[in-house]
């Protein structure tokens, strides 16, 4: 395997957690950690370099945007973290600046590094960050609905007490409250959920899917375990170039919008789109989450 160096901007509770995490599964040889308050970034660099003794990653410090801009995979955590009651879409304006400060700071950036999009709202700032042409637009993707899918898998695993690993489902569209699970293609070892399940208990894992991220925020403040996790499966798929398909945040050039769609992910960011046969019903999903996202980027 190359020498990985992964930067990751913003080392609030989201890009710690993902540094540790991509330390524990030994993913990067180099983790480079970003903020816009150095105190803070040298105690978190210096509180993970503690792990340095448990992991095959050589190196952990602070740099700046300059240096974060040759890394292979930039994960982009920074901007306002979501407060109790405030959805994703209302960090519009004040995380737009923020993304074009970053942006602007990386300068010279490696032709072939791939930028991982996780602040909120999503799928605006990807496109935002997309649209200023710094890279391809398959090396620009946002988390998307990976971690939304990944709780639905679960979801479904403990009403049909199997693992989670066992369900293939996927959340499309927006990274936010018009999202929705693809039912049609919903699978458990080739045996239809739909066939497993009551439409009131589809309805009910779908909305309990949706709405686990605000109970969580309610409760604790924010979320940071399941989607640094995410991250981390991301940067091993480029990594090892393992060509997983994963629902990410990307442009549907039939939609004119970045919301999320299966994707196989690999060594050049997103190889291809894996499109789902969708019933005519979540292609009016899809559409209503593409309109909802448009809406909000007028100005």
């Amino acid at each position: 395997m190359k020498h990985s160096k992964i930067a990751i901007i913003g080392a609030g509770r989201v890009g710690t957690t993902t540094a540790y995490a991509l330390m524990l599964k030994n993913i990067a040889a180099e983790i480079l950690l970003v903020d816009v308050d150095p105190i803070r970034c040298k105690g978190e660099f210096l509180d993970l370099s503690d792990v340095l003794p448990f992991s095959s990653t050589s190196i952990v410090r602070d740099a700046t945007l300059q240096e974060a801009a040759q890394a292979d995979i930039i994960i982009i955590t920074g901007g306002k973290a979501q407060s109790p009651g405030q959805t994703r879409l209302d960090l519009l304006k004040i995380n737009l600046k923020v993304m074009d400060a970053i942006v602007d700071g990386l300068a010279s950036l490696n032709k072939n590094a791939i930028i991982i999009v996780i602040s909120n709202p999503l799928d605006i700032l990807t496109q935002h960050i997309q649209n200023k042409n710094i890279l391809p637009r398959n090396q620009i993707f946002g988390s998307g609905t990976f971690l939304d899918s990944t709780r639905l898998q679960g979801a479904l695993g403990l009403k049909l007490n199997v693992a989670p690993k066992s369900i293939h489902a996927y959340i499309l569209g927006e990274h936010g409250d018009t999202q929705f699970p693809a039912w049609s293609s919903a699978y458990c070892d080739g045996k239809s959920i739909s066939e497993c399940l009551s439409r009131n208990e589809l309805e009910q894992v779908a909305q309990q899917t949706k709405q686990k991220a605000y109970d969580i925020i309610s409760c604790k403040g924010s979320t940071f375990y399941g989607i640094a996790s995410c991250a981390t499966a991301l940067c091993e798929s480029i990594i090892f170039n393992q060509k997983q398909v994963i629902p990410v945040s990307c442009y549907q050039e039939d939609l004119g919008v970045c919301l999320s769609v299966p994707c196989v992910i690999g060594e050049k960011g997103i190889v291809e789109l894996f499109p789902l046969s969708l019933n005519a019903q979540e292609k009016n999903q899809l559409q209503q989450s593409a309109q909802n996202l448009k809406a909000l980027m007028q100005p």
